[in-house]
């Protein structure tokens, strides 16, 4: 192949496999050579040498880089990003990885410098994290995702249509009622910011919209919206529709409930919907953050074998589940109580 093509063996390697370092016209003309040749890759093959250049006396095969999108250097330290990150790191060293960090609003960082640390370090492979306005990544940095593999983590994005891991969070709200009303809540409602349910795509409010019609329609509570200053319109609306359990994102409701002073049910119940190690004494849904930032590095380094570069031909998106956490702030209760009880 090397001989009809006019270049090296190694260059014809990188060509079938996809490799950036080869230019694209370059790449195009080996493939082309190859298929009327009748050249096919043998799997077992590639597979048995990849092993043999990973048993060398060096067991370091490359670097991952976690991209932080957000323009709020606090995004990147919430504990269930933290959380992502130490699988990431975890995972990442046991396959032979390093892992390096970007800001994508860190001072001076623009696209064609980003691509030229990636090139010298040899970064192949992106984890992505948001949040991004609107799901879409910017587009100034297309030139970045399309020479690396990418994947997104904590959400879908829709421009450009990268392959994403994420929770499941339609499922994780769901339950959550359901858990609920096994424990005897009859009132359960939902409180958290409008931008976070868009960009979960709705998923928190439709998985609990959709549990609630086990109810009678005068126990639905609709749900809340919250924000940061917005204590009093938290508690208008406790008083209005009475809930007997509140599930949330925002573990600062639980203070605004404690000391409003108001005449508020005093068995009044708390769930976290991301419950993290640094809130030990709520019940809540535990996103499993440990095992989505596992399958994240997993799912690139198959795209990375794979020299898939950019957005794939038909996107993937992995749900990782939640599990049920037992906590102080619900508690089972006994039939009928609460409805009317008043601190």
């Amino acid at each position: 192949m090397a001989k009809l093509a006019g270049v090296s063996a190694a260059t014809v390697s990188l060509a079938l496999r996809n490799h950036p370092r080869i230019s694209t016209a370059v790449r195009e003309r080996i493939r082309a050579l190859a298929e009327k040749s009748g050249y096919e890759a043998n799997p077992a093959v590639s597979q048995l040498l990849s092993q043999i250049r990973g048993s060398s006396t060096a067991s370091f095969r490359g670097t991952i880089g976690i991209v932080y999108t957000s323009s709020h250097l606090e995004d990147a330290r919430v504990a269930g990003v933290l959380e992502w990150v130490r699988a990431i790191r975890h995972r990442a060293t046991e396959l032979g990885f390093g892992i390096d960090e970007f800001f994508l609003h860190e001072k001076g960082m623009t696209p064609a410098r980003l691509v030229r640390i990636l090139n010298t370090r040899g970064v192949r492979g992106l984890l992505i994290t948001g949040p991004f306005g609107g799901r879409r990544l910017p587009r100034e940095m297309d030139v970045v995702w399309e020479r690396s593999s990418a994947i997104v983590l904590g959400e879908r994005p829709v421009v450009p249509e990268l392959s994403c891991v994420l929770n499941n969070q339609f499922e994780t709200a769901a339950e959550a009622v359901r858990r609920l009303l096994k424990l005897g809540y009859r009132r359960p409602g939902l409180c958290i910011h409008p931008y976070v349910d868009e960009v979960a795509e709705h998923r928190f409010s439709g998985g609990f919209l959709v549990a609630q019609t086990q109810l009678p329609r005068a126990d639905r509570v609709p749900p809340q919206g919250y924000s940061s200053d917005g204590r009093a319109g938290f508690l208008r609306w406790l008083d209005r529709h009475r809930p007997d359990v509140v599930l949330t994102l925002h573990p600062e409701i639980k203070h605004w409930a404690v000391s409003s002073g108001r005449r508020i049910p005093r068995d009044l119940g708390l769930l976290h919907l991301d419950r993290t190690e640094d809130l030990p004494d709520w019940a809540g849904m535990h996103q499993d953050n440990e095992s989505l930032g596992v399958a994240a590095v997993e799912m690139l380094l198959g795209q990375v074998y794979f020299n898939v570069l950019g957005a794939p031909k038909f996107q993937q998106c992995l749900l990782v589940g939640s599990k049920w956490v037992d906590g102080a702030t619900v508690k089972k209760r006994k039939s009928g109580a609460g409805r009317s009880a008043r601190g």
